[in-house]
């Protein structure tokens, strides 16, 4: 019987899942092991109830018919079989049937409590853990705070470095394995070349849930940002779109834009020839220990 890790968040977005969720199918493919992502794939555009965007060999499914999270996940883990769709119990049990995987990886699946879990992950944004503390529609979570306490392990992301538990959540650890970690940029790439210049200019865009945090991470990261444009979280790119981003381009007379892998995958070839995108890996401290709660959870102290 394959071993179940959920990944997710109490808040509405942004605590960067999908980086985490690699991470993990990546250390796992290495072990040897055979990895499914599952995925809800929301805002893609197939119709079916359970999705194969990838059976491990071939990718079935591009975006904006597969959403763009499980779609980038199929592209990076080449050797992972990547399946989405509302239904999360149902397409545990479809994978569980039709891949037989050692490991079992859900996508966002926290806040998901009718489904089998060896091992809960939770993810919170360091800067901003708890948000007011309210739930929606009053504030930013999905959950109460106190759903902190169902953690197996808590991972605290965008940490800029720091490793010190943030006084407003101490009280809902429980002494529970905390770990740290933070974004580490891999390169800037256009098409398979990495762009080293220092001096080329860009026009920034993404569509992810917080646009103002990556541009911010870009100009940290010494890239020479002209000015930028954010779209919705998940956002469908149109031929307007890219119209709109190409003149906008000439005006401010950049060299390229640059966007995340994310949305890179989103685009058509055409406006591909001129976008660069950001490669990011999550680095996570101590992460020898971190695998190693990891592994004693699922399987014991074997």
């Amino acid at each position: 019987m394959a071993k179940i890790i959920s990944v997710g968040n109490i808040s509405m977005g942004g605590t960067g899942k999908t980086p985490v969720v690699i991470k993990l199918g990546r250390y796992f493919l290495d072990a040897g092991k055979k990895v499914s992502i599952v995925s809800r794939g929301y805002r893609g555009k197939i119709g079916y109830s359970i999705n194969v965007i990838s059976d491990g060999e071939k990718i079935y499914h591009h975006p904006p018919y597969a959403a763009d999270e499980p779609y980038m996940i199929a592209k990076i883990l080449e050797k992972a079989s990547v399946v989405t769709g509302k239904d999360r119990r149902a397409v545990v049990e479809f994978v569980s049937t039709t891949f037989n995987p050692d490991i079992i990886i859900l996508d966002d699946a926290y806040h998901r409590k009718d489904v089998r879990k060896d091992l809960d992950l939770l993810l919170l944004d360091y800067k901003n853990p708890i948000s007011t503390g309210f739930v929606f529609p009053f504030g930013y979570l999905r959950e109460s705070p106190s759903a902190i306490k169902r953690a197996d392990i808590v991972l605290f992301t965008k940490t800029g470095g720091e490793k010190v538990i943030p006084e407003k959540v101490k009280k809902f650890l429980d002494n529970k394995p905390v770990f740290f970690s933070d974004v580490e940029m891999m390169g800037v790439f256009l098409g398979n070349e990495e762009l080293t210049d220092k001096n080329i200019r860009f026009l920034a865009f993404s569509g992810i849930a917080n646009n103002t945090q990556f541009f911010d991470f870009l100009r940290k990261k010494g890239l020479n940002i002209l000015d930028k444009k954010g779209f919705s979280d998940h956002h469908n790119y149109t031929l307007k779109d890219f119209n709109n981003l190409i003149n906008l381009l000439k005006k401010t007379d950049a060299d390229y834009l640059v966007t995340t892998e994310k949305d890179f995958v989103k685009l058509n070839d055409e406006i591909k020839q001129i976008t660069a995108y950001i490669k990011i890996e999550i680095k996570i401290f101590d992460e020898e220990k971190f695998f190693g709660f990891v592994n004693r959870k699922l399987y014991g102290n074997t």
